[in-house]
């Protein structure tokens, strides 16, 4: 079983350093002020700073999404294509997906074939403007410039764990993929493993979705220390029975909590997974149930241009769309 938390993968690295005594006016020439207030530098000097400048945002940009890891890549199977359409339909192999049956002398073989779509996800595109005021040139405030880089790395990255996650959060359950609080254990830690047991219980016995695993199961860090306790495999005071069987069928847990950022006076925050609520995510259709699909990942707008200008506004965008479904493979878990 995998711990998956945001606080077990982040990876702080440090920031790229300027030389000693280091000038930016010196390797910057003012072209013009644009109509929309910006204004464009020409890298100067026979060296290729213009070309490290690029380099040394893209590490910053790249070490922010280091410090803001990806949680929702057990959950959804992949895409990965510059050729994605703008919507993307959602096919399924028959009814229920592929059976082999037996050809007996004189018989025909029964040929599987792509449904009509059920769904349609669209790509989407997400950007945001990174600027760099003349005070950079004029003061040489090179200590604010790696922050704000860096910041958007981060910001990508909850953006993408929020748009996977958050049709997990908001369905509306129905009874049948809800399981309530079992506290006849002897403890905490066994009140949670009798929990989650009946969930699996719960999963599997549905007769219209029936949800047989393998499980990811999706918490609070609130619950997780309590949960990571319940299955674990050593026998433990005050943990009557254990089930290795649900153990194993759980492959991984995510701790989410959500996430908060700030762009001058606007504050943006996606909510996390609820202290006392945790999600039984069954795999046994990840590919039908949880996809995610990316056009293009995070890339500086205009990739190409010419690298011995600087401009003192700059866009960096991306593509992707995800689509799930909660109600066939979800089951919502009370601790409360």
């Amino acid at each position: 079983m995998k711990i998956i938390a945001r606080d077990l993968m982040t990876n702080r690295k440090p920031h790229a350093q300027f030389p000693d005594k280091f000038n930016m006016a010196d390797h910057v020439r003012e072209l013009a002020v644009q109509p929309n207030g910006h204004r464009v530098y020409e890298f100067v000097g026979t060296n290729d700073f213009g070309a490290a400048w690029q380099e040394r945002q893209r590490f910053e940009v790249d070490a922010g999404r280091d410090e803001e890891p990806l949680l929702y890549q057990a959950i959804y199977s992949e895409i990965r294509d510059p050729n994605l359409p703008k919507n993307v339909d959602i096919n399924r192999i028959g009814p229920g997906g592929v059976v082999f049956d037996e050809v007996l002398e004189g018989g025909e073989v029964k040929f599987a074939s792509v449904e009509s779509s059920e769904a349609t996800v669209r790509i989407r595109h997400y950007g945001v403007g990174l600027e760099y005021s003349k005070d950079l040139v004029v003061f040489n405030e090179l200590w604010s410039v790696p922050l704000v880089e860096r910041q958007v790395g981060i910001a990508y990255n909850a953006l993408l764990n929020h748009i996977h996650l958050n049709p997990i959060l908001t369905a509306a359950y129905a009874a049948a993929n809800k399981t309530a609080f079992n506290n006849t254990g002897d403890s905490t830690v066994e009140d949670y493993l009798l929990t989650i047991e009946d969930a699996v219980t719960n999963s599997r016995a549905d007769q219209t979705n029936p949800r047989r695993g393998p499980y990811v199961l999706l918490c609070s860090s609130s619950d997780l220390f309590t949960i990571e306790k319940a299955l674990t495999r050593e026998v433990q005071q005050g943990l009557a029975q254990q089930s290795q069987t649900v153990r194993n069928a759980i492959r991984a847990v995510i701790a989410y909590d959500g996430w908060t950022g700030t762009r001058g006076n606007l504050t943006t925050t996606y909510a996390g997974v609820s202290a006392g609520t945790a999600y039984l995510i069954s795999l046994q259709y990840q590919g039908q149930d949880f996809q995610s699909y990316m056009k293009q990942d995070l890339m500086q707008d205009g990739e190409e241009r010419d690298v011995s200008r600087f401009m003192t506004q700059v866009v960096w965008d991306t593509y992707f769309g995800a689509y799930a479904n909660p109600l066939r493979a979800v089951e919502e878990i009370s601790f409360s």
